[in-house]
Formats: C-alpha cells, sequence, structure tokens
C-alpha cells in the first residue's frame, strides 16, 4: 500500500468488508467471550460502524479509497445486499426496509456529504445535501414522526422529510469549552423517549455524553473533556484469613478498567477516555461504550457507575491498531470493530462478565 494510501485511510477511517466468515468462538479469557467474530484478510478499507440486525446478520459500514460501501453480512460470512460508493459513517436499517445511510461525500460522486434513505433495491429515496466536507455527517437517526437527527461536526441538528431544519444543538464550529452548546467532537446523537437527545461527545482530551432537552439545556452529563484518571490503589489478594481491605480499612472490589479500587470508586466522577455510544435503558440507566478503555459502564441518573463490564479480555493476543466505532447492545454486550496492525479487519460480538458493580 502507497504512502498516499495510508494517509487517506486514516483520514477517513478506512472501513471495508469483504469475504469473510462470522465464527463463534470459546472464551477467550475470564472477562469476555467473543459470540461472533468477524474476519477479513483485505486491508485497503476496515469496518468502522456496524449493526447486528435481528436476525444476526451485520450491517457495516466500509471506507476507503477503494470500493467504499455499505454491506449486510449474514452469520455465514454471505453477502446479501450492498450500497455502493459511500463512505459511510453510519448506516441503519430503518422499519420499513430502507437503510439510512450517513455518507461522508468521498472520494466518489457525488462529492458532496449527505444523508441518504436506500431502498432494498438501491434507489435513494430521500437524501439531504450538506453544503462542504466540513459539515460531513457523522451519525444519523430517523425518528418516530419521519424526521432525521443528523450528528455532524460541532452540531445536532434535526431535518423534516421536505429538508426543513427544525432544531438544532451547537454552533457548527468550534468554541471554547464551557460556551452554552459546546460540543468538541461528536459522535452519536439519539433521540431519547421523553424528547430529549443522548448525545455522545468523543472529545480529544476526553469525552462526554450529555442529556439535552427540547430548550437546549443540559439536564444530565457525565465526563467533562478530559480523561485523568487517579491512580488506582494497589492491594495484594486476600490473606489466609480472607481479608480484602485497603490500608484505610475500605474494601476492595473490581474497579473500573480492570483496576483494583475501593468502594469509593461508585462516587467518583464518571471519567470518559474515548466513548464512542450510548444507550438508555428502561430502567432509566445508561450504557456508555467507552472504547479508549475497552469498559461498557452503566451510569444511574444520580451519575454513579453502578456496573461495567470489560470487553479487554476478548482482545488478549490480538495486534489491535483501532478500535471504530463500539457500540453496546444491551448490558454486557458490545459489538467492536477492529483494525489490526497488519490493516485486517476484525469485527468482534463480545459478551461481558461484570468487573465492577456498585449494588
Amino acid at each position: 500500500m502507497t504512502i498516499r494510501a495510508n494517509k487517506f485511510l486514516a483520514a477517513v477511517l478506512a472501513i471495508f468488508l469483504a469475504a469473510g466468515t462470522l465464527l463463534p468462538l470459546p472464551a477467550l479469557a475470564q472477562e469476555a467471550a467473543v459470540e461472533v467474530d468477524y474476519r477479513d484478510d483485505i486491508t485497503v478499507n476496515h469496518p468502522y460502524c456496524v449493526e447486528q440486525l435481528p436476525g444476526g446478520n451485520l450491517l457495516m459500514t466500509r471506507v476507503g479509497h477503494q470500493s467504499p460501501a455499505v454491506v449486510e453480512i449474514t452469520p455465514a460470512g454471505q453477502e446479501v445486499w450492498s450500497y455502493q460508493g459511500v463512505q459511510a459513517a453510519s448506516a441503519r436499517r430503518l422499519a420499513n426496509g430502507n437503510t439510512l445511510i450517513a455518507d461522508s461525500g468521498a472520494p466518489g460522486r457525488p462529492f458532496v456529504p449527505r444523508v441518504i434513505e436506500v431502498s432494498p433495491a438501491g434507489k435513494v429515496v430521500w437524501e439531504y445535501r450538506l453544503p462542504s466536507p466540513a459539515r460531513a455527517p457523522r451519525y444519523a437517526q430517523r425518528l418516530s414522526g419521519g424526521n432525521t437527527l443528523i450528528t455532524l461536526p460541532y452540531q445536532i441538528i434535526e431535518v423534516t422529510p421536505d429538508k426543513r431544519v427544525v432544531w438544532s444543538y451547537g454552533w457548527g464550529r468550534p468554541v471554547p469549552p464551557g460556551t452554552p452548546g459546546h460540543l468538541a467532537n461528536p459522535v452519536q446523537a439519539v433521540r431519547l423517549s421523553n424528547g430529549h437527545t443522548l448525545i455522545v461527545d468523543q472529545g480529544f482530551t476526553g469525552g462526554r455524553v450529555l442529556e439535552i432537552d427540547a430548550k437546549k439545556r443540559v439536564v444530565w452529563q457525565v465526563g467533562d473533556g478530559t480523561y485523568d484518571p487517579p491512580p488506582a490503589i494497589q492491594k495484594a489478594a486476600p490473606d489466609a484469613t480472607g481479608n480484602n481491605e485497603d490500608q484505610n480499612g475500605k474494601t476492595i472490589v473490581p474497579g473500573r478498567d480492570g483496576a483494583t479500587a475501593s468502594t469509593t470508586a461508585a462516587t467518583e466522577k464518571v471519567r470518559l477516555k474515548r466513548p464512542t455510544g450510548a444507550a438508555r435503558l428502561p430502567n432509566g440507566n445508561t450504557l456508555i461504550a467507552d472504547a479508549g478503555t475497552s469498559t461498557l459502564l452503566e451510569v444511574a441518573p444520580d451519575r454513579q457507575v453502578v456496573n461495567s463490564w470489560s470487553w479487554r479480555g476478548a482482545l488478549a493476543g490480538l495486534p489491535v491498531m483501532n478500535q471504530w466505532l463500539v457500540t453496546p447492545l444491551d448490558q454486557s454486550r458490545v459489538i467492536v470493530p477492529l483494525t489490526l496492525t497488519s490493516s485486517k479487519s476484525r469485527v468482534l460480538v463480545v459478551y461481558m462478565n461484570k468487573v465492577f458493580s456498585g449494588k
């Protein structure tokens, strides 16, 4: 691969899937078991955003300097559907069977960023174009009323079927942290059942997940855009009497990132290194996938971490170069798209055991 090609792949988060198989595997470590492992030996494109469809198929984006597309793969590894020529930051299957695609617009025609709805036959039935690559969409969600919620650099917008912007949050350009409406690097926004919008702001020096009401007020937030975790408490294994207390008499429990921490960890502020996906649970808690620490957090409305899981064990022995948009499927399961140091691709569906519980 040429240096130019390598730079291009890095610029567009090189994503591609071709022939491969989906293989169920045994547990790789105590912390995690791999339920699905999609392997691809092609090195010019790699997976970025992946959705597991109800029947078990994987809907994947692939972005790169050759044959970018959105593809649907069966559990047996067979490609059953594709839409070619899009550098897709996200793709979601709609209830009507169509696919909603956030297309960055490069490197192929029409050379403009857009959000499109594509039928199973490959016909574009709806399109919303953005004015420049600086406004390339990163994620799109079709709302129940027919509007589309679009995540852009520095801004979230809601667009009607006739392409009118009826709601927005953010400036659409960089503004200083602390400015009302500040977004550093948003990668996902979803509308909640209460009408609020849940935003994953990946940031550059640490991330945040924030909930915005219809009046654009921040009503809930974890993370502050910085990542500076406290040093872990080092403690030997329990002695012969079963004692597992630290030097201050606090009970030791498994902590975030697989480290050891005291019970005070449950009340510390949540620190997010590189959040890539979030989901609101029926119980009101929020699941947050932090690819920077390979950790899935369940955070209560009072901002306490009540559970966490690690998928780090599933990566044991893999020469991982990058984890892309890791997204939670449910409590204890995530989809992990990977690029290895060989530039080959993997997509893992991982089931994890708890490493921390605040209950």
